[in-house]
């Protein structure tokens, strides 16, 4: 699965969010290039559509495990 998060900009106070969930990388992709051509500019702000793909549930990523 990929998630497509707007992030928005801190320094303008632009909020951030999901955009959405797709079980298809080039699909999130495309999106994710679509709304930052629409909606690049938002809320008076700055904003970037990343894709991320989600990792395995109930897993803590290595990089911040404990101890």
């Amino acid at each position: 699965m990929y998630l497509v998060v707007n992030i928005g900009c801190l320094e303008c106070g632009v909020s951030s969010n999901i955009v959405g969930l797709f079980s298809d990388k080039i699909k999130a992709e495309s999106v994710a290039k679509e709304y930052q051509k629409k909606h690049g500019w938002r809320e008076g702000g700055q904003n970037d559509y990343q894709v991320f793909a989600l990792p395995v549930a109930e897993k803590i990523n290595a990089e911040y495990e404990l101890g």
